[in-house]
């Protein structure tokens, strides 16, 4: 994989926006129009947006088979019977713009054409493809149209068959501000990731449900991104007015291996993409109590059957809400206890306007470490909530790690064979939260925080006892290291003099997830009556036991 930055880097585009700002200022001059010219007129949402013969709207669906099968959907006034793709394995160049003639070039007619009629007063055609007998892990060149009327050509890449690590970016709702605020947070991402293979959208991509402008100006923001990355979308209440969207199902033709109820078709659905399985569920039924029996039933079936180490699911509605006085109570009680039983990795969420990251309350097993499932709640748009200080995590056995407000954000997500690597960063591509799961062959995990001087020091060791006998047994245990971190544990007198670690009493060495697990005997120089803290010294950390008494 491509070698990434580091937690705390700023894009180079951020750090030039400064510079760039100054010259603007030095070198230019604002010029007033002349009196009584009339100011320009705004340009019509209608011819904005109006489709034509030539392809655009063009996205990437996945399949349930991505190693050799991709869905293409696009919008142009093309004639179903003639909507069609081309495809063939990504050459070198394309001179004079056209594959070589010894090309082996396949044609494959649109299987679907969907008119959808608009509040711009006009119908869109959505046309959809699906490319088949591909081969894995290889990079293909493919173009839509209607024979006459081409897109330009674009490459995509298979998925590898079987575990490979990727990347992935993840977006709460975009929403509002989608022609202003939101392009700058798609951009930024793909420059920080353009190597991702997926986006996950966690619903609310638009504002109003079936707006031709909303739609029109989501593809805007995302540009070329959407035709050359696969997305995976849910819908969120906003993709919902007196039903889902009629634009849904023809721009997002998700796999219909969901729980069978009409209503959740390519709402709620599932696929396995190079050792991570996507579970897709849709919050918008929760006040219905036979679509949410549903889904939670396949929920389980889908999780209990997963023959991925790792788990990913996204859904609108949070476990746990940050703003205001949300609340899921359906979501939470039926899901929730289905997440954590079978060990998902990420829960992906959105609706709150704000970012939110937390666990289980119960999962905690440092300052800097818990096992639990990672619960994320974030926002791309420009609308925004404000943080009502996690009461619905605390009041529910959960607790907040990190938040914010008034900040457009995006989320990296870096899967290796036995790590999952996540990133927040804001619009300007700064740093803002981020953390590390650890998972070894066996299903145990840890969830690693970035290391600070506050979470690498203090009292983090646990000891199964803190009055020991002269020369008695104690175990410890601490986490947060890196694999095969070397630890030296020392034996600290409260009365020794500050600065000196103690008495040395032996090596170890981390595991895979960065924990340290030994039961010793207390050296004889710890007399009956004194106290002692033991101390753990190793590159990243210095942490310490509570006070141990010494006993007859």
């Amino acid at each position: 994989m491509n070698v990434r930055r580091a937690w705390t880097s700023q894009s180079r585009t951020a750090q030039l926006v400064a510079a760039g700002a100054a010259a603007a200022l030095i070198g230019g001059f604002a010029v007033s129009p002349a009196v009584g010219d009339a100011p320009p007129v705004r340009y019509p949402a209608a011819e904005i947006h109006k489709p034509s013969p030539v392809p655009d709207r063009i996205m990437l669906i996945p399949t349930t088979t991505p190693a050799t099968s991709q869905k293409v959907t696009w919008r142009a006034e093309a004639p179903a019977d003639w909507a069609q793709a081309e495809i063939l394995a990504a050459p070198r160049a394309l001179v004079g713009g056209v594959p070589a003639a010894d090309a082996t070039v396949s044609r494959v007619m649109a299987s679907r054409s969907t008119p959808v009629n608009t509040t711009l007063g006009y119908a869109s055609t959505y046309h959809e493809v699906e490319f088949t007998g591909l081969t894995p892990n290889t990079r293909y060149t493919y173009r839509v149209g209607d024979g006459t009327n081409w897109s330009e050509w674009i490459d995509f890449t298979t998925a590898a068959d079987g575990f490979d690590p990727f990347s992935f970016v993840y977006y709460g709702d975009a929403q509002n501000n989608l022609d202003s605020a939101v392009p700058r947070v798609f951009r930024q991402a793909f420059a920080d990731r353009p190597e991702a293979k997926l986006v996950v959208n966690a619903g609310d991509l638009i504002d109003n449900a079936n707006s031709e402008e909303q739609w029109g100006q989501w593809h805007r923001a995302d540009g070329f991104i959407n035709q050359q990355v696969a997305s995976i979308s849910i819908p969120g209440n906003h993709e919902y007015s007196g039903g889902l969207s009629t634009f849904w199902r023809p721009q997002f033709p998700y796999p219909d291996n969901g729980p069978g109820n009409e209503e959740l078709k390519q709402t709620a659905y599932y696929l396995d993409y190079q050792g991570v399985r996507f579970i897709g569920l849709d919050t918008n039924h929760q006040s219905n109590a036979t679509l949410m029996a549903a889904q939670t039933a396949w929920l389980e079936q889908v999780l209990e059957s997963n023959p991925n180490k790792w788990t990913v699911v996204t859904f609108h509605h949070p476990v746990y809400s940050t703003t205001g006085t949300r609340n899921n109570p359906n979501v939470r009680s039926q899901w929730g206890p289905l997440l954590e039983r079978y060990g998902v990795d990420l829960v992906l969420q959105g609706h709150d306007h704000s970012y939110g990251r937390g666990n289980v309350a119960t999962a905690r097993e440092s300052a800097a470490v818990h096992n639990g499932v990672v619960y994320v709640v974030s926002v791309s748009g420009g609308k925004m909530y404000t943080l009502n200080g996690g009461v619905n995590w605390t009041g529910n056995g959960a607790e907040v790690v990190s938040s914010s407000q008034n900040t457009q954000l995006y989320q990296m997500i870096d899967v290796e064979s036995d790590s999952i690597r996540f990133e927040a960063r804001y619009a300007n591509g700064e740093h803002h939260d981020g953390f590390l799961i650890r998972k070894n062959a066996a299903g145990e995990r840890t969830v690693n925080e970035i290391r600070t001087p506050e979470n690498t020091t203090g009292e983090q060791v646990t000891v199964d006892r803190t009055t020991v006998p002269v020369e008695g047994l104690v175990a410890i245990s601490a986490a947060g290291y890196d694999p095969d971190e070397k630890v030296a544990v020392y034996l600290r007198n409260t009365k020794a003099a500050d600065g000196r670690n103690g008495v040395f009493v032996m090596n170890l060495v981390a595991d895979e997830l960065g924990r340290v697990d030994q039961r010793f005997a207390l050296p004889s120089t710890a007399k009956n009556g004194s106290t002692h803290h033991i101390n753990l010294v190793s590159e990243n950390q210095q942490i310490t036991s509570p006070l141990i008494t010494v006993t007859k």
